[in-house]
C-alpha cells in the first residue's frame, strides 16, 4: 500500500482515539477492505484519496454514527432495566407477601386439621365433647366419624396447595433472579 493511504490510515486511527482499540481496529480493517477494492477496480491512490474524503471527516462520520448506537442502546437498556425494576417490583409487592404467608399457612393448617378430627373422633369415642373442634356446614354438623375424613381431605387439600403455593412462590423467585442475571444488572 502506497505512503499516502498508510498515512490516511494512520491519521483516521489518530481521530477515533476516544474509541475503544477493538473498534478501531475494526473500522480501520474496514477503511483499509474498501481501499483495496477501489485499487484493484483499477483506482490510482488519489482518486481513492478523493472518493474517502478528509480523514477528519470520515472519522467524524464513524465516531457519530457509533456514539448515536451507543445513545440508543443505552437508551434501550435503561428502558429495559426500568421496565424490569417496575414489573418485578410492582408483582413483587402482592406475588411474594401473599404467596409467602398464604403457602405456610395452608402446609401448617393441612397438617394440623387431620389430628384435630382425629381429636374430636376420640373424644366422641371417650364421651368426652371438644368445642373448639368443630366442622360445619351450613346448619348441618356430622358426626365424629365424618367430621374425621373430612378434617383428613381438608387437612390434605390444603397441604397439597400450600405446597403448591409454595413451589410457585419458588418459581417467581427464581425467574426473576435469571432475568436479573440475563440482564447484567
Amino acid at each position: 500500500m502506497d505512503k499516502a493511504l498508510e498515512s490516511y490510515l494512520h491519521t483516521i486511527d489518530k481521530h477515533l482515539k476516544p474509541l475503544p482499540v477493538s473498534e478501531r481496529v475494526d473500522i480501520i480493517k474496514e477503511i483499509k477492505g474498501s481501499i483495496l477494492e477501489m485499487q484493484s477496480e483499477g483506482m490510482t491512490d488519489t482518486q481513492i484519496l478523493e472518493r474517502l474524503g478528509k480523514p477528519q471527516e470520515l472519522s467524524k462520520a464513524y465516531l457519530k454514527d457509533l456514539i448515536s448506537d451507543m445513545d440508543r442502546s443505552h437508551f434501550v437498556r435503561f428502558l429495559t432495566v426500568f421496565a424490569f425494576y417496575s414489573l418485578t417490583g410492582f408483582s413483587g409487592m402482592f406475588i411474594i407477601p401473599i404467596l409467602g404467608i398464604t403457602a405456610p399457612v395452608f402446609i401448617v393448617t393441612g397438617a394440623i386439621a387431620p389430628f384435630l378430627g382425629l381429636a374430636k373422633f376420640i373424644g366422641s369415642l371417650l364421651h368426652f365433647d371438644i368445642p373448639w373442634v368443630v366442622v360445619q356446614i351450613g346448619s348441618y354438623t356430622p358426626n365424629p366419624a365424618l367430621t374425621f375424613m373430612y378434617s383428613v381431605i381438608i387437612g390434605a387439600v390444603l397441604f397439597i396447595s400450600g405446597h403448591k403455593l409454595w413451589q410457585l412462590l419458588i418459581y417467581y423467585i427464581k425467574k426473576v433472579s435469571q432475568k436479573k442475571r440475563d440482564l447484567l444488572i
